[in-house]
């Protein structure tokens, strides 16, 4: 129970880890539109949004699978 805990755990953080970096690669790309440099495609945003929901939706749902395993550990 532990070891599955702690999977989880790891895979909350990556996920986290991973939202943060999409935000950063976001942050830049609306900087670099706003300086003029670059030209962002919409298509590019949309699915850009797409992957930060589903990370969002993953995070959601490992959390509950922690605080599920949690509760576990506790009512043993």
């Amino acid at each position: 129970m532990e070891d599955a805990l702690a999977v989880v755990g790891h895979w909350i953080g990556l996920v986290k880890a991973a939202k943060f970096s999409l935000s950063e690669v976001n942050r830049d790309c609306q900087e670099r539109v706003a300086a003029g440099t670059v030209v962002v495609e919409e298509e590019f945003r949309q699915d850009l949004d797409a992957v930060f929901e589903a990370l969002g939706s993953l995070l959601v749902h490992l959390e509950g699978q922690e605080e599920a395993l949690e509760e576990e550990m506790d009512d043993e």
